[in-house]
């Protein structure tokens, strides 16, 4: 990148996500599970599942890097500290899932749970409605998912004040667990309200055995519902957001490209009667084709994806023609029909979004930038957003003049805007410059943690370690809940590590911190201690 600071680019971007305005704070969008309950806090148990949107975990940190965010409606560009080096990271974050059996009726279910089955499979659900006695030996095609883990996930972060802090501090800690809440959805719900990711897992874990799926089950057949199903859409969510990447592998492995004939509601027609559509959530659809690129196999999600977008096309082709979504010559009014158009050409724009998200992730740019493009003519009310997400694309591969151009079109008094200007000066070397862009963000938000956090960042890079610090140092104990966020953790662990090699002591007062206001969610090596 020509006057840039960086002799390496990274394009590592989220996929679907919601605005955390939860546990990590406002200004934070790290597609935590619990910010559908702060907004919602007692939902129905439908939209509850559909409301679970897989998380960022390319946001979260191993060890290194650590990420900043710059959060915007749509999109954000992240600054990162990377062994001395500053590196651009863009995400583009698509709305909200649409909330998926919620209040409507029958003809909203219908269309939310329409999707068009392959022609194998097809055939299996017509023999099955019909009870054809030419159904064929099914089970080498049926969906036999259990549960991997064996044992109960534990607290991480009591685990780590035990081992540094001892038996008395360790006391101190007052978190959920799988055993303390309801034995249903809203026990769900409260772990994952209260930050307790891995107690969440834990007890997903104990109601897929009631669906006989737990624990040693794999690989023996069961009967699917709707229920069964959301609860393995959130069981894998919850484990992709601790990163527990493997783990997911395994065990989503079972359910294939949910084209399976036991994942339909016509394969059960004594359950259901003549019930179409499919019970998977189109949101698992997506997560599922995402996984792989957190395993290193974009290019394996490139695949997925574009089939995901192909049935969609299908379905708003075949309402276009005046037919159901699947297909069939069945009439329905012109107002159920449009609200259908609406639904899938929205689901039509979250598949665009993870396309490109994974694109960015895969360094296509080319195709990055096309599918960008697309959004910008099929969503006219998020240009501007959008336009900023190109010039910050544009960053990355080191065209100033082209970013300046697409940021040109936004408001310049805009949050967006004001950034965009500093990530600007940040690839032309000026940081005094860009450290001063981002005070005026701070004028206008002095909560915004992440605004500070790429302040710290500048200002380490003009030489001042110690204000630096100190920067990250009052934002922790002026915003405890928003500040504790693992990117910044991590930055500021990796700033005492700079100042001095005797840094055990600092880190284990923030590890306090975490006692009283992170839930176990929270990856711990974003304090870079030794266990």
């Amino acid at each position: 990148m020509e006057g840039a600071p960086v002799d390496q680019i990274s394009a590592k971007v989220a996929a679907v996500n919601l605005n955390d305005a939860g546990d990590e704070g406002v200004q934070v969008q790290t597609s935590n599970l619990s910010s559908y309950f702060s907004n919602n806090p007692a939902p129905s148990t439908a939209s509850f599942f559909d409301q679970i949107s897989h998380p960022d975990p390319r946001k979260a940190p191993s060890s290194m890097p650590a990420q900043l965010f710059l959060q915007n409606p749509q999109d954000q560009l992240s600054n990162q500290f990377v062994g001395g080096q500053i590196v651009t990271d863009l995400a583009l974050a698509p709305p909200p899932p649409e909330d998926l059996y919620s209040s409507g009726g029958s003809e909203v279910d219908r269309r939310r749970n329409a999707w068009i089955p392959s022609e194998e499979v097809r055939k299996v659900l017509v023999a099955a409605a019909t009870n054809s006695p030419s159904i064929p030996n099914l089970e080498d095609t049926l969906t036999k998912p259990g549960v991997v883990l064996e044992e109960d996930m534990v607290d991480t972060v009591h685990e780590l004040v035990l081992h540094y802090l001892g038996e008395a501090e360790a006391a101190k800690r007052k978190v959920l667990t799988a055993s303390d809440v309801t034995q249903d959805d809203r026990g769900l719900r409260d772990l994952i309200q209260a930050g307790c990711i891995r107690a969440a897992v834990n007890l997903t874990g104990r109601l897929l055995s009631m669906y006989g799926q737990g624990a040693g089950r794999s690989g023996y057949p069961t009967k699917h519902t709707p229920h069964s199903i959301q609860l393995w859409s959130t069981r894998i969510a919850l484990l992709v957001k601790l990163r527990s990447f493997s783990l997911a592998e395994v065990e989503a492995e079972p359910f294939g490209d949910l084209e399976r004939p036991d994942l339909y509601f016509q394969y059960y027609p004594d359950m259901y009667g003549n019930r179409p559509g499919t019970m998977v959530p189109f949101s698992f659809r997506l997560l599922l084709a995402e996984l792989p690129q957190y395993l290193n196999k974009a290019k394996e999600s490139l695949i997925r994806l574009p089939k995901i977008l192909a049935v969609v096309k299908k379905i708003l082709e075949n309402l276009d023609a005046g037919l159901m979504e699947d297909g069939s010559p069945i009439s329905i009014s012109e107002a159920d029909r449009a609200e259908s158009k609406k639904l899938w050409r929205s689901r039509e724009i979250r598949v665009l979004y993870s396309v490109a998200n994974c694109a960015i992730f895969q360094k296509s740019f080319e195709l990055a930038v096309d599918v960008i493009e697309q959004l910008i003519e099929k969503e006219p009310n998020n240009k501007k957003s959008l336009q900023s997400a190109l010039g910050r694309l544009m960053l990355m591969l080191g065209d100033v003049s082209a970013a300046e151009n697409y940021f040109s079109v936004c408001d310049p008094a805009e949050t967006r805007s004001i950034i965009d200007r500093g990530l600007v000066a940040i690839t032309q070397n000026a940081f005094q410059e860009a450290h001063d862009i981002f005070a005026k963000v701070l004028v206008k938000e002095p909560s915004n943690v992440l605004v500070i956090n790429n302040m710290a960042i500048c200002l380490l890079y003009m030489g001042k370690l110690k204000d630096s610090i100190k920067l990250l140092e009052d934002a922790l104990s002026k915003n405890q809940v928003s500040a504790l966020h693992e990117s910044i953790l991590l930055n500021i662990c990796t700033l005492y590590e700079l100042e001095s090699t005797v840094c055990l002591e600092q880190k284990l007062s923030i590890l306090k911190l975490l006692i009283h206001y992170k839930g176990d969610g929270i990856n711990m090596a974003c304090l870079k201690l030794q266990v």
